[in-house]
């Protein structure tokens, strides 16, 4: 079957066509009769009106509110209809109720350590505002005896995973947005087989959206015949919940709750450069041996028991286990029920806090006013704000969209650079070699708003000087951007840019 073929009879093409034709279903019979009935046409108008003041009045980001207001009242008919079916960016009541219930399940086995946190800050009382932050809006702890390892490229990762997996004695958790069949995968389901004739638990957890081409519809079926446990994130339907927009991002391998693995890195042959896509993969993870594994348990067993309803034992799987001595290190997740954007927020107090250099990568550059002014006002500060994003786009409207936001940043004394080689995946954010946050969370409104995500902030830890030193490495192959290349755009991609722009919180 040829490409093309290959497309249209994809799930993914065939549920999308369904959901647009309930969609179509809709909002056509109400334009058409609005144009003939001017009775229904000044209702809609009413309509529009009143959803343009609702969303003034909500507590949303500022664009979000202008890249709906701007449909809304265009397009009286439909812009009113599709933002009553999508436009809400919290969760609806079944969903909310689901997830504060899966949190709840995990009550009382972190409790904050407010003396190290107090030791922080007699050291730095910057960096606990950093930290108190995420503690305390993210459920999560602060700890010191966990080693950590930054992992770039891709195939280190993989190394490291596959001898880990290796020493699994008691458990292997996995929760991935991407799973793509090939000699990755392949290499990590062989030990997960032979762990599980071994009496091993083998949890899986991936993201539907993330694999729908490339895994078969019944693939949990064949797994849980192998004796792997499998559940699939948010199933995608031809439904209009607009749950369906919430999609499983965040990236785990975790295994005996003495060691875990996340960044950026999914499992497939891509990201370890065995298959090529945009040119050279470039991507990263932490590795993370220590007391700090138990709050990444902690974010597994409630994402599985939200998605499963399935009660867990939390007391069989979080172990007392100290690794070395490294630093500060906190992991967090980022969910939609939390409408605090922890991630944005915790970038945000990192960049406010530098004091010498800010270094970011991210494969996506897509701002809010508030990440944008944060970035601008350190760089007008004196601060050294250096970003890296790809120069071989995966998605080609959404490079355009990221290419929008140079303009600005760069003429308020921001560095852009774009990876030549390829595609640069991997989300991280550097200060002053003291401080990083390395995870699963682009700069983008899909991550900050929608997305389930996972980072891992650390101080003093060894793994800060390695990300450092990877980006260093990734600056000497990037290309720096400049004002001349912002400028000579031709008029038409100009506009395309500036209506993305608009809209992009939408996307």
């Amino acid at each position: 079957m040829n490409r093309l073929g290959k497309i249209l009879s994809s799930r993914l093409f065939v549920i999308s066509v369904l959901i647009f034709i309930q969609i179509a279903v809709i909002v056509l019979p109400m334009f058409f009769l609005s144009a003939y009935f001017v009775p229904l046409f000044l209702f809609f108008e009413a309509v529009s009106f009143i959803i343009s003041i609702n969303i003034v009045n909500r507590n949303n980001n500022p664009d979000f509110k202008i890249a709906w207001i701007i449909p809304v009242l265009c397009f009286p008919v439909g812009g009113a209809l599709l933002y009553i079916m999508f436009g809400r960016t919290h969760l609806n009541k079944k969903n909310t109720e689901k997830l504060k219930k899966a949190v709840e399940t995990s009550d009382g086995f972190i409790k904050p350590d407010n003396e190290l946190l107090d030791t922080l800050g007699e050291r730095n009382a910057l960096l606990k505002r950093e930290a108190s932050y995420i503690i305390f809006n993210s459920r999560s702890n602060i700890y010191a005896y966990t080693d950590t390892e930054f992992l770039n490229p891709g195939t280190l990762f993989f190394e490291s995973l596959l001898k880990e997996l290796k020493k699994a004695e008691k458990y292997i958790f996995l929760e991935y947005f991407i799973i793509g069949d090939g000699e990755m995968w392949q290499s990590v389901l062989e030990i997960l087989k032979d762990k599980v004739k071994s009496g091993i638990e083998v949890r899986l957890i991936y993201d539907d959206i993330g694999t729908i081409n490339l895994l078969p519809v019944d693939y949990p079926e064949k797994m849980k015949a192998l004796g792997i446990k499998t559940v699939v994130f948010n199933p995608y339907k031809p439904s209009l919940d607009r749950f369906m927009n919430y999609r499983d991002h965040r990236k785990f391998a975790i295994i005996d709750g003495k060691v875990a693995f996340t960044g950026g890195i999914n499992i497939s042959d891509e990201y370890i450069n065995r298959k090529e896509r945009f040119g050279y993969w470039e991507d990263s993870c932490v590795k993370l041996d220590g007391d700090a594994v138990k709050k990444v348990v902690m974010l597994y067993l409630e994402m599985w028991y939200f998605v499963t309803g399935e009660p867990q034992d939390h007391s069989k799987y979080i172990v007392e286990y100290r690794g070395n001595k490294d630093g500060y290190v906190i992991p967090f997740s980022d969910e939609p029920l939390f409408r605090g954007l922890i991630h944005e927020n915790a970038y945000i107090n990192l960049i406010n806090n530098a004091r010498r250099y800010v270094y970011i990568c991210t494969p996506y550059l897509i701002l809010d006013d508030v990440m944008e002014s944060a970035l601008i006002r350190a760089a007008k500060s004196g601060i050294d704000v250096k970003i890296i994003t790809p120069h071989i786009p995966d998605k080609k409207t959404i490079f355009e969209m990221t290419r929008a936001n140079y303009e600005r940043l760069i003429d308020c004394g921001v560095s852009i650079y774009e990876f030549v080689p390829g595609f640069i995946h991997t989300k991280m954010i550097i200060s002053d070699d003291f401080t990083a946050i390395v995870g699963t969370c682009n700069f983008d409104y899909r991550s900050f708003y929608l997305h389930f995500e996972n980072g891992v902030w650390m101080s003093r830890s060894k793994a800060v000087i390695q990300a450092k030193e990877s980006f260093m490495k990734s600056l000497e192959v990037s290309q720096k951007i400049t004002p001349e290349f912002c400028k000579d755009v031709r008029f038409g991609r100009q506009l395309l840019r500036s209506l993305l722009k608009v809209l992009s919180p939408l996307m």
